[in-house]
């Protein structure tokens, strides 16, 4: 299997999804075809991988299996609209594909698939829902539900509306919420939710890969002996810092952030409520949000006294608009339209 980088992998997804989005065949004619070129675009060749097409199973066959990882039903584009009838199907064939004989259990992951719509199951986990679904013009924004075909963990976000004011008033009310019970001071508080924010951004942009953020909180949430203090921590200090990366681990992919937003790494224990409303906070689609939601976080967490202080004021957009559109956008649409 290839190590192929995130970004890599969304942009082979584009090419792929643009390929096959005007297919309207049969499933036997090109699903073979269709599973080869999708696991090369997680850098991972099916056949050497140990992925089998057309397994026999109780005289049926399986279009795809991948032991102990993934399933895979194929249907024809027609079908796409109409994958719920198909569920049962896939879910028997996952049951029956366990082998107590040979101490191979069923594999972690099922993919309901009709070229231009996707559902994900973690039947063992989740057996009365997917945990993603979405369409095949989606898939480059949501190739974390499938990073198990690179051989690595999945990251199941939803996507949603826009980032709102709830989202800022979530990450606001963290701000405050740590400070109730003195977890930090004032000023790592606030150099702490910039640099989540900034995080919440990168993941959702493909500037941290494999949704690091998320997977990290997920742990934190999952194994309450480990602190926040250092597993994020540590991110944020490798996000400061240039040089090479570890071969191997939850920092290994990390990039360099040029700039002062991490030059002191916040490091904030945070207890189980803490992380709970951080986990929230991760399943909003940030790619969405305007950036003026660090203007409103700014203030929201320094409070008036402090903003006055320090001289620390934001201007809204619709102000800024008031003095750049009659003193720039404006006369230069002018001196355009004159020119025509």
């Amino acid at each position: 299997m290839g190590d192929v980088t995130g970004e890599e992998i969304k942009r082979r997804l584009v090419d792929f999804a643009r390929k096959w989005s005007l297919y309207d065949g049969t499933e036997r004619a090109e699903a073979q075809t269709f599973l080869n070129e999708l696991f090369a675009c997680y850098g991972t060749d099916r056949h050497d991988a140990g992925a089998r097409f057309e397994d026999p199973q109780k005289g049926k066959f399986l279009d795809l299996i991948w032991p102990r990882r993934c399933l895979i039903e194929m249907k024809r584009p027609s079908e796409a609209k109409r994958l719920e009838h198909h569920r049962d199907q896939a879910l028997s064939y996952w049951r029956s594909a366990a082998d107590s004989a040979h101490n191979v259990p069923a594999p972690r992951f099922v993919v309901l698939c009709a070229f231009q719509r996707f559902e994900v199951w973690e039947p063992g986990a989740y057996p009365t829902e997917p945990r993603a679904e979405f369409e095949l013009i989606e898939l480059p924004d949501r190739s974390d539900a499938l990073m198990f075909l690179a051989d690595r963990e999945p990251v199941f976000v939803e996507s949603q509306e826009a980032v709102t004011r709830q989202a800022v008033s979530l990450m606001t009310g963290l701000y405050h919420q740590l400070g109730d019970r003195l977890a930090a001071s004032p000023d790592v508080r606030r150099d702490f939710l910039l640099q989540t924010v900034w995080c919440l951004f990168a993941e959702d942009l493909g500037q941290l890969e494999g949704h690091l953020f998320t997977r990290i909180v997920d742990g934190l949430v999952e194994n309450p002996q480990r602190s926040s203090a250092d597993d994020l921590g540590q991110l944020f200090a490798w996000l400061n810092r240039r040089g090479p990366r570890p071969e191997a681990g939850l920092y290994a992919d990390t990039r360099y952030v040029n700039g002062a937003l991490f030059q002191e790494p916040a490091e904030i224990h945070l207890g189980k409520q803490d992380l709970l409303v951080l986990r929230l906070a991760c399943e909003y689609d940030w790619r969405k949000v305007e950036p003026h939601i660090f203007g409103s976080l700014l203030q929201g967490t320094l409070g008036r006294e402090a903003q006055h202080a320090l001289g620390a004021h934001y201007t809204h957009e619709p102000d800024i608009q008031k003095v750049i559109k009659p003193s720039i956008v404006e006369p230069w649409h002018k001196r355009i339209d004159a020119a025509l």
